[in-house]
């Protein structure tokens, strides 16, 4: 599955990563840059990363962390990244399939192992973890040969090939075999594979330290080196080769070898201005950036460069556009993408200051709502006031109806932990009263829809339990992961089982149960007020006192992760309702459970309706999620905060809420 680890790297759902799924990118001009060729109008960049630590013979305790975090690292370059972790003989040799089948011509390849790696026959072997240690046969049939990854890299004929080997870890093999030679042996670069960086973590025939802490010592500093100003390839493995080797006081020496003419940076913009400066006079540069800026453009030769890149990553991309079409009507959306992913948009290109709107209610007062809200049953014609308890069935969700109203949705510039997909700031109109879950849906009233219908469920959902991103194979809505009462919220839960629940609730009501849309979602989390919540911003360490999310209880279940600096009560979800209702009467609006909204994902606000109704245009596959949850860090507990999942996934920490239009 290919990942794209959410934000820090952005779209986390709770501390740290989101599913993507690979989109083919068109490849780059076949011209050798490495011999002066012609930049790339849009560079595919592919990673495969593999992290085999649960080994039957010899467990390793860090490459599956390794591979996470490595990830994560890698998508904020700009790469689309393919991770595997835990692979036996049929993953490993899949992987590596899907791996080369991606790769691009004139882009660039990346692929990192950690785990144990076997010199035979002078050959490099990187192992399966269900492989014994105990015959020569297996290791040369079951493992994939480190020579062959590059050989299959070297067929694309990509601009730069990198192949990182983290696997020089000691194992009980070496030590019982004379063929069997110590660490990896130096693979030799060829004709065929020119623009290839090899990096090993250790120096031919020595082996390297597995680590004390959560990564390998190895891995460890290359996460730091890519974090570092500068990612020119070779000097973000000379830190790193400086690190290890002061941290092992000479005793590991990583090494490298390169076939690489030019230059190679992980960072994306870094990159492409590498490659323009080696191509064209800095005065030049300048000078036709300004000419760019300003001259009227064909609006022929923009549609055919938007096409080219409208579905790309890649920063770089969308500030190329900028230098050529700054006055296009894309443009907008073309500076949002490129800041989005690490971008500087040219200076010519920017937009000039506008004032943001200034904060306001909204434009139909909140109803004052009683201590006890009335609780009606089904209700036909008249609109129930604003705060009544609506329940149509023994089943069914509480609803509460909320007011019609108007308020101003997104980020402006004084939200200090906005993101580029929270704007523009803009004004919305909820026209019509709306009947609203009183709380999230719980496991309870899930297993009566389960029972009734016996919707399939099959075992897996996604968890960042740990602090790194993993698939649960056996975990379902019924265990996932943690214990939790029927008064929990339900989740590992999909977009397409909350939309099967709620047409269930449907027929068993006549009435027209569905999704809260985006719009109405954020103007009920808001409930009138104009924060990032619906109670201060001041202090940080009030939110316990709101919302389960992580704070120092979750601190037990991923330590160092981002959290509050206080404690809720609950590692894991809150039984619904534990926490205060927000103006509107509705509980759990931020926090204890993410919640599927009915949108396809948009980049942004860029043409968003001015009246609240669902965004059924854009990637239909991935559906909006809103709210954090039980592990969500305080940059993600924020009413403006939208994430994205594909609508056939499930996840530890996202469910759903209930809604229906009024009367």
């Amino acid at each position: 599955m290919w990942l794209r680890p959410a934000s820090a790297i952005r779209r986390c759902i709770g501390v740290g990563l989101a599913l993507l799924t690979l989109l083919g990118t068109g490849g780059a001009p076949a011209q050798d840059l490495n011999s002066g060729g012609q930049i790339p109008a849009q560079e595919s960049r592919v990673a495969l990363i593999i992290g085999n630590s649960d080994y039957k013979s010899a467990p390793l305790e860090n490459p599956a962390n390794d591979a996470a975090d490595l990830a994560n690292a890698l998508e904020r370059q700009g790469f689309k990244v393919l991770v595997r972790e835990n692979v036996g003989e049929r993953g490993l040799k899949e992987a590596v399939d899907v791996f080369a089948k991606h790769l691009k011509q004139g882009g660039i390849g990346l692929f990192f192992f950690a785990g144990h790696g076997i010199q035979l026959k002078d050959q490099n072997f990187l192992l399966p973890v269900d492989i014994g240690f105990d015959s020569e046969a297996d290791i040369t049939f079951k493992s994939v040969s480190a020579e062959y990854v590059l050989s299959r890299m070297a067929e694309a004929g990509n601009r730069i090939n990198v192949v990182i080997l983290d696997a020089c870890r000691n194992n009980p093999f070496q030590q019982s075999r004379k063929n069997v030679s110590k660490g990896l042996g130096v693979m030799n670069v060829g004709r065929a594979e020119k623009g290839t960086f090899i990096a090993y973590a250790t120096s031919p025939g020595a082996t390297a330290a597995d680590g004390s802490g959560r990564n390998g010592l190895y891995t460890k500093h290359l996460l730091r080196s890519l974090e570092t100003r500068d990612s020119d390839i070779d000097k973000v493995f000379g830190r790193v080769r400086t690190g290890v080797v002061q941290d092992t006081g000479g005793e590991q020496v990583p090494w490298t070898s390169s076939s690489v003419i030019g230059s190679f940076h992980f960072d994306v913009v870094e990159d492409m201005a590498a490659l323009r400066g080696a191509t064209q006079p800095a005065a030049a540069r300048h000078e036709a950036a300004a000419e760019a800026a300003t001259a009227p453009y064909d609006p022929v030769q923009e549609r055919a460069y938007w096409e080219r890149i409208k579905d790309s990553r890649v920063a770089a991309d969308f500030v190329g556009y900028l230098e050529k079409f700054s006055g296009a009507p894309r443009a907008a959306y073309a500076r949002w993408m490129a800041t989005k992913y690490g971008g500087v948009v040219p200076a010519a290109a920017r937009p000039a200051p506008v004032a943001s709107p200034a904060p306001e209610r909204l434009a139909l007062a909140t109803p004052s709502l009683p201590a006890q809200l009335p609780a009606v049953g089904a209700v036909s014609g008249a609109i129930p006031s604003p705060g009544t308890v609506i329940h149509d069935c023994a089943e069914c969700p509480e609803l509460v109806a909320v007011p019609p109203g108007e308020y101003t949705m997104g980020s402006g510039p004084k939200e200090r932990l906005r993101e580029p997909d929270e704007e523009p700031a803009h004004r919305v109109r909820i026209a019509t009263s709306i009947a609203v879950g009183k709380y999230e849906v719980t496991r309870g009233q899930y297993s009566v829809f389960f029972k009734e219908t016996g919707r399939e469920h099959k075992p897996g959902c996604h968890s960042t339990r740990g602090g790194f991103f993993h698939k649960n194979p056996k975990a379902t809505w019924q265990s996932p992961g943690f214990d939790q009462t029927d008064d929990d919220p339900v989740v590992c839960v999909s977009w397409d089982d909350a939309k099967a629940y709620l047409a269930w609730l449907g027929k068993k009501t006549a009435k027209q149960y569905r999704l809260l849309n985006e719009s109405e979602w954020e103007y009920v989390a808001r409930a009138g007020t104009t924060g990032s919540h619906h109670w201060t911003d001041a202090d940080r360490a009030a939110t316990c006192r709101y919302a389960s999310v992580a704070d120092t209880s979750f601190k037990s279940v991923s330590p160092g992760a981002p959290m509050f600096p206080c404690s809720d009560g609950f590692a894991f979800t809150a039984p619904v309702g534990r926490f205060p209702a927000n103006p509107f009467g509705i509980h759990d609006v931020l926090g204890n459970a993410w919640e599927w909204t009915e949108d396809c994902w948009n980049e942004g606000y860029a043409g968003a309706p001015a009246l609240a109704a669902p965004r059924l245009a854009g990637s239909c596959t991935e559906r909006v999620f809103r709210g954090g949850a039980w592990n969500s860090a305080p940059s993600t507990v924020r009413a403006a905060y939208r994430d994205r999942g594909s609508k056939d996934e499930r996840h530890d920490n996202l469910g759903f809420r209930a809604a229906r239009s009024l009367p």
